[in-house]
């Protein structure tokens, strides 16, 4: 006689988007589909099979247990108030009120567990009771309920209120038989005890992530269809969830490649070497000892002394050993971060055994990268950008982490340790590769604090990270290091004892099971810079005429774009047309791309010297980033000694036979031994609200005034002269409150870093306000942007600022970001423009979602517009192609 249905098959999951039938995928179901997901992971991932064998577990039963939790995820959806009541006609507003994420977890907690081994369903091996018992298994009913990106929200509630007495005996039923299928007599592969808990609390965080990646395939129609029919759980897992979940992963590229056997740095980068021979550190990397892992190597050399090719070997050699599979590039800024991404595309396929691997930039405009490879490089250059494998982890930032070869921005990185939606899954990608972080001295208080939490956590979980920096503070670099050791006894054992005291330059620092080794290198060529000061504006801009005029190219760099421009306008106006040519960040995206080929054509490493002949460059900070640039001549603006280094390092860059002595002059004012607060923002306003700390300012004057810089060699130890420890000791009295007051304001910025980023011990559980949907958390502190997209309107038709066969491209490159304060909505559009302008948003890429728009008229040379600063007060925007963006305030343009 054929047995009833289980109670728990009247119960749907997933419902059709389109109408179409089957109307439902049952719920059993889609829990065995998710299930399946991460069956198929566990069995072809192996990096993800040993980084959760932190619990101790053999893999078959690691694979039970997990799969057990993906079952039972959705436990919620049994709720007929709150979920299964929304086929029905009544308001939403009286049909979900709780998440079903929220009360699975409560139904966990306030029943089912109890239920469960009151009966004998389930039970810990080692014969553990229920009410000790639930420690251990606490964390993990948190993140499988918690698979929405998020911890269950543990606030009280009655679940009663939630669930009828047909709703729990479903969900019992369910439970009842997912333990069978998964586990021999109900026992659950887990023990009691202090040390399994806080070992199960700190491989939650991976855990979890997998959750959300498993449910997220899981819940694909395309490759899950929808079932009413009534099957057996067995059967249907066996017979349909599995093989279908095995296609889905294989397509949506989850399934990671196998990395190459170790390579030389030679055979990695062959289209460097042998036409150049590896330096000693280069050298080091790719022959070096690597013992047991987890590893932390910390790499210091000059800019432009190859540690990126140096790190990618470090971390192919370390994939190879089996210390990940795969890289994530994270840098500061997106500029560098599509940089970056190009020279990585080269060297992806050496590391990897086929062409199976993903590869994905991310950050959040990387969109936009095929329009800017299309825009010039042609269709090809987008191409390049996309293949199979890569579209499903790329079109979503949540994703990108865990392809196996990433760049992007740091800020990606560091969202992985912030309470902020999905954070897990960004853990797990990063958790399964070597994260490289380069120019970690660019990372502030609030975002180095961030960083050394993130490197406590993936030390934590067995991932290993390589830090590169031209210009890094000893005191930062031991601070780096003992994060990434917090975590790992052995490791912070053999540090403590140890310690880090080496100061040479370049410097490799390599932290593992083994003692720390510091291993400094012979400096290659040495190239002596001379450097000047002055703190004439007028003797400034007369060195930079002086220079072109004898067929010099020179570069003129200021520290705001306002300055900038005053400064093109001014040498603009004495000096043939075309001499000088302008470059900074408030330029639309098109403009700006034509003007960093334009720049590298006439000042790159490839320039010929017509190109080059009597050309001035005046920018901003944007020319130290990405750019391969070499100048003969440069006058800048005083800067923070790290930036002056960069800066410095742009002249005679390249070979190019002999050009006299390489100089660089700095404007500054006069050094006084009693400086006042405003010794500085007297000569720069502008630039002292971006560099604030007037004492290191001070005291980079002071080293400049020595008359030179010496590159490589002087780098570090004129980095620990402004920055270092002992530095302090040399700042004059009159300028110890300021400083005082800016490392107070460092110390705030830092410790509200530590206060928003998440903590290890806790596991996967929504502590802290920082899980609040109304709380947002960044990853970095300063003003929110607003991006502008500007379009010519000539009464009749409106026109994206750059031209595109393509509309919806040409809107992205008309795009221009902003500080909120300057610009934050879009005026409010009349009669026959109202409908112009929705009739354009309605061909952008995002429905105009994440822009303002501004409409452009030309009126007495100047192509103008209107935006809101804030409701009820508007400000007119000026553009042009050789200026940017201007903004007009109190009469006068705010550039």
């Amino acid at each position: 006689m054929d047995l009833p249905n289980p109670l728990y098959l009247q119960y749907w999951g997933k419902k059709s988007k389109d109408g179409h039938t089957p109307m439902f995928h049952l719920l059993p179901y889609h829990a065995l589909d998710v299930a399946a997901v991460g069956t198929i992971l566990l069995r072809n991932d192996p990096m993800l099979r040993e980084r959760l064998s932190i619990i101790g577990l053999e893999e078959q039963d690691l694979e039970s247990l997990v799969c057990f939790l993906l079952a039972i995820h959705d436990t919620g959806k049994f709720s007929t108030p709150a979920f299964q009541r929304m086929i029905s006609d009544l308001p939403r507003e009286n049909r979900l009120r709780r998440h079903h994420a929220d009360l699975g977890y409560r139904l966990w907690r306030e029943h089912l567990w109890k239920k469960a081994t009151g009966e004998g369903w389930l039970r810990l091996r080692d014969g553990t009771d229920a009410e000790a018992g639930w420690s251990i298994v606490d964390p993990f009913f948190k993140l499988s309920c918690g698979h929405h990106g998020r911890p269950p929200n543990e606030e009280e509630t009655s679940i009663n209120e939630w669930f009828t007495n047909e709703d729990k005996r479903a969900a019992e039923e369910f439970v009842r038989d997912c333990a069978a299928l998964f586990f021999v007599d109900g026992l659950l592969p887990l023990s009691g005890g202090r040390e399994n808990v806080r070992t199960v609390k700190k491989a939650s965080w991976l855990i979890a992530g997998l959750c959300v990646l498993a449910d997220w395939i899981g819940s694909d129609e395309r490759y899950f269809p929808l079932n009413e029919d009534t099957v057996d759980l067995s059967q249907y897992l066996t017979i349909t969830a599995l093989p279908n979940a095995a296609t889905a992963v294989r397509e949506k590229g989850a399934v990671p490649s196998v990395p190459s056997q170790e390579r030389r740095i030679e055979d990695l980068f062959p289209e460097i070497f042998p036409k150049y021979s590896p330096t000693p550190l280069q050298a080091h990397a790719s022959s070096c000892s690597l013992g047991e892992g987890p590893h932390l190597f910390i790499i210091e050399d000059a800019t432009g002394s190859g540690k990126t090719e140096a790190a990618i070997t470090l971390a192919h050699r370390l994939m190879a050993a089996g210390e990940g599979q795969g890289i994530y590039i994270a840098l500061p800024t997106m500029a560098t971060a599509n940089a970056m991404y190009g020279r990585v595309e080269n060297v992806a396929g050496r590391l990897f055994e086929d062409n199976t691997y993903s590869t994905v930039l991310a950050h959040s405009a990387s969109r936009l990268y095929g329009v800017i490879r299309a825009y010039l490089e042609g269709e090809e250059g987008a191409r390049r950008y996309s293949s199979s494998g890569t579209a499903w982890l790329a079109d979503n930032r949540k994703k990108a982490l865990l392809a196996q070869v990433g760049v992007g921005t740091v800020d990606q990185a560091l969202l992985g340790i912030l309470p902020v939606r999905h954070q897990s899954l960004r853990l797990l990608g990063l958790s399964r590769n070597i994260l490289i972080v380069d120019e970690v001295h660019a990372c502030d208080p609030y975002m180095h604090e961030l960083l050394q939490r993130l490197l406590e956590f993936h030390g934590a979980v067995g991932g290993s990270a390589i830090l590169l920096s031209a210009t890094l503070p000893a005191n930062q670099r031991q601070e780096l290091a003992r994060s990434f050791a917090r975590r790992i006894p052995e490791i912070e054992t053999n540090l403590k004892k140890v310690g880090l005291k080496a100061d040479g330059y370049p410097l490799l620092t390599h932290i593992s099971r083994s003692i720390p080794e510091e291993k400094s290198f012979p400096m290659a060529q040495q190239r002596r810079i001379a450097v000047s000061l002055t703190s004439s504006p007028e003797e400034a801009d007369a060195a930079v005429v002086a220079a072109a005029e004898k067929g010099m190219c020179v570069c003129r760099i200021r520290n705001t774009v306002d300055d900038a421009v005053a400064t093109w306008q001014h040498l603009s106006a004495i000096l043939p047309p075309g001499t000088v040519r302008l470059f900074h960040a408030r330029f639309t995206l098109g403009d700006r791309l034509k003007i960093e080929r334009e720049v590298e054509n006439r000042f790159g490493k490839n320039s010929s010297p017509e190109d080059r002949r009597g050309r001035i460059l005046v920018a901003t900070q944007v020319v130290e980033q990405s750019l391969d640039l070499d100048f003969d001549f440069m006058v800048s603006d005083l800067a923070p000694i790290d930036r002056i280094i960069q800066r410095a390092g742009r002249v005679h860059r390249h070979d190019r036979g002999d050009r006299g002595t390489a100089e660089i002059m700095i404007l500054a004012p006069k050094i006084l031994e009693d400086p006042s607060e405003r010794w500085f923002s007297r000569m720069f306003p502008g630039g002292a609200a971006v560099y604030q700390d007037t004492a290191r300012l001070w005291l980079t004057a002071k080293l400049l005034s020595r008359g030179e810089i010496n590159i490589p060699g002087d780098a570090h130890p004129f980095i620990e002269a402004v920055f270092g420890d002992e530095s302090e000791k040399s700042i004059p009295a009159t300028l110890h409150l300021p400083a005082a007051k800016v490392k107070g304001a460092e110390a705030a910025d830092a410790s509200f870093a530590a206060q928003n980023a998440l903590k290890l011990k806790p596991g996967y559980a929504a502590t802290g306000e920082g899980w609040k949907d109304d709380v947002r958390t960044p990853t970095r502190l300063g003003e929110p942007s607003v991006t502008l997209r500007l379009a010519r309107w000539d009464g009749t038709e409106l026109i994206p600022w750059v031209d595109d066969p393509d509309l919806r491209v040409a809107w992205d490159l008309s795009q221009v970001s902003v500080r909120e304060s300057q610009v934050a909505a879009a005026v409010e559009w009349k009669g026959h423009l109202a409908k112009v302008v929705e009739k354009a948003i309605a061909a952008m890429p995002d429905r105009g979602r994440n822009a303002v728009i501004v409409t452009l008229t030309f009126d007495n040379g100047e192509w103008t517009g209107v935006a809101a600063r804030n409701p009820g007060k508007e400000v007119r925007i000026q553009y042009d192609s050789d200026r940017g963006l201007a903004i007009a305030r109190n009469g006068s343009a705010d550039i």
